[in-house]
């Protein structure tokens, strides 16, 4: 499975429907994600990717690929003294972007990737599969837009989240699953706009209702966030709906 279709695959799960192609969601899901720094190689031109944004631009990049096999060594003329060995180091060394390390395949525009498969403009990804638009991710699949996260799947638009599945716009959470627009949530499950709770089940805003009362207001909710995420590309985030007391997208 590409992550095209991973991504189909986690709408649905999501929302019970897909809602486009993960290239049309780009600026929707790098919304709440720190950007990896993006620059030119000084070797062959070709995009840098670093996990880290504080490198002076002024400086030489290079992709890890291009560098295997390539010596640096110095004439006898360059290190006289310690300014000519610097100064010679400054001129052939380079910051090294693309770390994609271990067993990893299929890893584009991304950096510090290791023993990971099918990654997107990600880092910081460990042990992890079919991950888009994120970073600090470990032991997790199906990850879209989400940054510190440990063993999560079909999760999107959320952060600091471990140990759960089936997540959107969910922060600061632990083991939970099934989660929509909550905060600082822990054992959890089937939870709209539920904030600092503990082991409850079938809640909206704070209140825990039969499942059959919460399966209604949970369907309609998620019709109008799939329709706005077809239409628009984007909903409004749960800091923005906080702020607001909206939710039409």
């Amino acid at each position: 499975m590409g992550l095209s279709e991973s991504f189909k695959s986690t709408c649905k799960v999501l929302f019970g429907q897909e809602v486009g192609q993960l290239s049309d969601f780009r600026e929707y899901l790098t919304g709440i994600v720190d950007s990896p720094m993006k620059v030119n190689s000084s070797l062959t031109g070709k995009e840098v990717y670093l996990s880290r944004p504080y490198y002076d631009r002024r400086a030489r990049f290079a992709n890890l690929v291009e560098l295997e096999g390539k010596e640096v060594s110095l004439s006898i003329n360059e290190i006289k003294d310690i300014d000519s060995i610097l100064a010679a180091l400054g001129e052939k060394m380079s910051y090294c972007g693309g770390k994609n390390l271990g067993v990893s395949r299929d890893i584009e525009q991304s950096d510090s990737t290791n023993d990971s498969v099918e990654t997107l403009y990600s880092y910081n990804v460990m042990s992890s599969k079919r991950v888009a638009f994120s970073n600090g991710v470990r032991d997790s699949e199906n990850v879209f837009g989400c940054q510190l996260g440990g063993e999560i799947s079909f999760t999107m638009r959320s952060q600091i989240i471990f140990f759960s599945n089936r997540c959107f716009e969910t922060y600061l959470s632990k083991s939970c699953g099934d989660l929509y627009f909550s905060f600082n949530c822990r054992d959890c499950s089937e939870s709209l706009f539920s904030f600092n709770q503990v082991s409850k089940n079938h809640m909206v805003g704070n209140l825990e209702l039969p499942r059959d009362k919460y399966g209604s207001i949970k369907k309609e909710l998620l019709g109008q966030v799939s329709e706005s995420l077809s239409r628009r590309k984007g909903f409004p985030s749960l800091f923005e709906i906080a702020k607001t007391g909206e939710i039409n997208g």
